[in-house]
């Protein structure tokens, strides 16, 4: 029933989702907040960060509860953009640094120090999105405005998996000049969705290395897409963009217009999340408002 949302006026806002009411506010040392991610299970950890280049993790606290002092995890050299939470104290951070990073929040050394605890170097651009394998605790996936998702595994210090966006779309040479990959998302352990800058969405085959399906037209500008996420059973893809929600039939293939548009913002829909139970998708936009639709 909770939502957690962190924005550049300086807090993190832990929402009653089914009101729609602010329960709790958690003011963040610096305004610069890019994302707010929180752990799928019973610990109540959430990380935030941004412009600042740390990640903060907190303890969400319970109603009627003071919020704990934070954890402020120290070792990127650029923004931090986003992150994961592969276990419960196992936390994944993407970096303006064009690395990803390992934090063992039970084994945090002094923050005089780097306190990552691995590093994952691959990319040759700022990293933008994170996601974790559905089926692993060690397994996750980085997009990057280099155009590339890589897939990791803890403890390797290559990614298994390269898959390059330029390799999806043979016409995107032409039309589009911004391969990034703007938002990553597994639909099962060896298919994800990719949203780009300019290039659409794409549903990729990481046994393969190619995209299966591709969500847009090839007949115009199709714009920025900025995130993406599966129903829970993975039919439904759906993909934030600058002034909407477009919601795809995965078993569609090639379609040039999506099963559904939801516009419910005045602004770019800058990040969408599905929880476990998949019995909504939630939204958060450039307007200055996050939303919870019903799926």
């Amino acid at each position: 029933n909770r939502l957690v949302t962190a924005a550049q006026d300086g807090n993190v806002i832990i929402w009653h989702a089914p009101t729609g009411k602010k329960a709790q506010l958690l003011p963040l040392k610096n305004q610069w907040a890019m994302f707010a991610a929180c752990a799928q299970d019973s610990s109540r950890l959430c990380a935030t960060g941004g412009l600042d280049n740390v990640c903060t993790v907190w303890t969400l606290p319970e109603p009627n509860e003071d919020a704990k002092t934070p954890r402020v995890l120290e070792g990127h050299k650029g923004h931090v953009a986003a992150a994961s939470f592969l276990a419960t104290n196992t936390l994944i951070t993407v970096s303006g640094d064009s690395t990803a990073a390992l934090w063992d929040l039970n084994r945090l050394p002094s923050s005089d120090i780097d306190q990552r605890a691995e590093v994952y170097a691959g990319h040759d651009e700022c990293l933008s999105a994170v996601a974790k394998d559905p089926t692993s605790e060690r397994n996750f996936a980085t997009g990057s405005a280099d155009g590339s998702v890589m897939l990791w595994s803890l403890g390797a210090s290559d990614p298994s998996c390269v898959l390059r966006m330029h390799r999806a779309d043979i016409k995107a040479g032409s039309r589009a000049r911004h391969p990034d990959a703007n938002g990553v998302s597994y639909q099962t352990e060896r298919t994800l969705g990719v949203a780009t800058e300019s290039f659409g969405s794409f549903l990729f085959d990481a046994r393969t290395r190619t995209a299966v399906n591709k969500f847009g037209s090839d007949e115009r500008d199709i714009g920025p897409k900025t995130s993406c996420a599966f129903s829970s059973s993975g039919r439904l893809m759906f993909v934030g963009t600058d002034d909407g929600v477009e919601v795809w039939d995965t078993l569609q293939g090639d379609a040039n217009k999506p099963l559904q548009f939801l516009k419910p913002h005045g602004a770019r829909v800058a990040a969408l999340a599905v929880p476990t139970s998949g019995q909504c998708v939630a939204c958060a936009s450039w307007d200055f408002e996050a939303s919870v639709l019903s799926i």
